[in-house]
């Protein structure tokens, strides 16, 4: 999977932003500071003032300033904890939140990986699962298979060529991608994939039973525009992609399916 240079997602560019809305706010502070001091320090009163009275002005006029000062502070410190949002990376995500939240445990901590069985579904949504002999001559050729992935083609019409690519990678047999998911998060990694891809109109959709992210796009194959959906959780990464599904609200679905049906919990 590419790697974009930033990952706006991490901790490290969250502390960052917060760094540079304090750095502003003290810009600030520093040069309305500077600016006021002639006025605070009365340098033209208009007129000739005793001592004492002088005085008094000067600290007024120094409190109103530092009362200017505190507020900007405050909303300087109240904007930078605002901006304070890091995603957990993949690895860390905790199970089965919600529709928008990672379904499986962390991997790397106490929580142990659920339990499963990643197979193709020989017949799902209407798609049929190609024999090897079928799918032969549309996979990599032989000299240059695929290492990460599990990998299957499916068709949905009798011409013979695959409708629909099933590729799920995890964690359990891919030392790789468990790196991956302690270094990124979700969203980063379908950033990652849909700018490999190079993929247009990425959508995010609901991913259904098994929780994660899922999203889908259109990208252009050796066989003409496709459309592809990519899902991550906290343990594995697949994709889906489609040659007969023009819509990306079509395509969602149909991603669920395959993937509810393929990633099997026991």
């Amino acid at each position: 999977m590419n790697s974009l240079s930033i990952d706006t997602t991490s901790v490290s560019f969250a502390l960052g932003e917060v760094s540079g809305v304090l750095l502003v706010v003290g810009g600030v502070l520093t040069l309305v500071w500077r600016l006021s001091g002639p006025w605070r320090r009365v340098s033209a009163p208009p007129r000739p003032l005793p001592a004492v009275q002088l005085a008094q002005l000067r600290a007024r006029r120094r409190n109103i300033v530092v009362g200017v000062l505190a507020l900007i502070a405050v909303g300087g410190v109240v904007a930078a904890v605002s901006s304070y949002h890091p995603e957990p990376r993949a690895a860390d995500t905790d199970a089965a939140r919600s529709d928008k939240e990672p379904a499986d445990p962390a991997v790397g901590t106490d929580h142990a990986l659920p339990k499963r069985t990643i197979v193709a579904p020989k017949r799902v949504a209407g798609y049929q699962l190609m024999t090897d002999q079928e799918a032969a001559p549309y996979a990599p050729p032989a000299a240059n298979p695929p290492t990460r992935y599990k990998r299957w083609y499916y068709n949905s019409s009798p011409d013979g060529e695959p409708d629909g690519v099933l590729t799920i990678d995890a964690v359990e047999w891919d030392p790789e991608l468990a790196a991956e998911k302690r270094r990124d998060s979700l969203t980063q990694e379908l950033r990652n994939f849909f700018a490999g891809a190079k993929a247009r109109e990425v959508t995010s959709f609901p991913a259904g039973p098994m929780g994660g992210r899922l999203s889908c796009g259109h990208t252009n194959t050796d066989h003409g525009e496709a459309t592809v959906c990519a899902w991550s959780d906290a343990a594995t990464f697949g994709f889906l992609t489609l040659a007969d599904a023009a819509r990306l609200d079509d395509a969602a679905p149909i991603a669920v399916t395959f993937r509810t049906a393929a990633e099997r919990r026991s």
